[in-house]
């Protein structure tokens, strides 16, 4: 009884001692096209009904606020302000999901044979080395130390190792203080905090709200939420800290199809380890990414 209690009083405590965090908002446009330092966009005709657009969906940002884009098949850099820096070179195998980190590219990648391959390359668009990897389906993911890995899900996470030229993995946890609870089925979408003995519903939490999706965390543990009134329109911001206080924001997402394109796959925000946030919006003739960062 007593650790019901417990959980019950801290969700309430939540709900009052609730923050309010403001953020700025900055722009930074990127050209579309076919040229080397432009991102490729196809905007199907009208007429095509069964042709989908398409464009870039995957992006990263360094520590550095440099941006990094999935251009079909190879990963093109663009400084903070958005001048082009450097590509890899067009991939002989399909890079299939990348993160940034240490300086260096890491990307999965692979080929018609269903081998998988970790990949690097330098902050210079170098490739640095090509290992053969087990095919597990996974995507890369850096975890809250800041390791490179593949994010196996319930929070399992196989950290990757080189030593010299030697790649090893060790077993590890994605992030260190909070587990997710989610099946969306039996419509159970729980924040566990062990170590504070705190699960927070978010469905109780935003309960006039229809979905929620994680799309990052911090290095303190702040788990950063898209929060959707309705299907495939705009998002609000919600975090929830790392000790399971619910935080406000003035953050809206605007959906992405708004501005003309509409891709089969949607695309995720992402969150730094030092708690930017960034929007990538696709547009016929240019692509914007959007960066808040928190002023009070």
């Amino acid at each position: 009884m007593k650790k019901v209690f417990l959980v019950f009083f801290v969700l309430i405590a939540a709900f009052i001692f609730a923050e309010n965090w403001i953020f700025e908002m900055q722009t930074i446009e990127l050209p579309t096209g076919n040229g080397k330092n432009e991102i490729y966009v196809f905007d199907a005709p009208d007429n095509l009904i069964d042709v989908p657009d398409e464009g870039p969906i995957v992006f990263q940002i360094d520590e550095k606020g440099s941006i990094y884009i999935l251009d079909r098949y190879q990963i093109k850099k663009f400084a903070e302000i958005g001048e082009f820096v450097c590509s890899t070179r067009a991939a002989d195998i399909q890079i299939v999901s990348f993160v940034v980190q240490q300086n260096q590219i890491w990307t999965i990648c692979g080929d018609h044979q269903n081998n998988v391959y970790l990949r690097r390359f330098d902050d210079n668009c170098q490739l640095i080395d090509t290992h053969q990897i087990e095919n597990r389906k996974n995507s890369l993911a850096v975890n809250q130390n800041g390791k490179v890995g593949l994010n196996l899900g319930n929070n399992n996470f196989l950290e990757f190792n080189f030593h010299g030229n030697e790649l090893s993995t060790t077993d590890g946890v994605l992030m260190n203080n909070c587990l997710l609870d989610f099946n969306v089925r039996e419509g159970r979408q729980k924040v566990l905090i062990p170590e504070e003995n705190i699960a927070l519903d978010l469905n109780e939490i935003w309960p006039n709200d229809i979905g929620y999706t994680l799309f990052g965390f911090d290095q303190i543990g702040n788990l950063y939420f898209n929060i959707y009134s309705e299907p495939r329109q705009d998002s609000s911001l919600g975090i929830i800290s790392g000790s399971g206080e619910v935080i406000e924001t003035n953050v809206v997402f605007p959906h992405y199809t708004k501005f003309g394109l509409d891709f089969a796959r949607g695309i995720s925000n992402v969150v730094t380890l030092n708690g930017a946030i960034y929007q990538m919006i696709p547009m016929p003739d240019k692509i914007e990414i959007r960066q808040w960062t928190r002023v009070e």
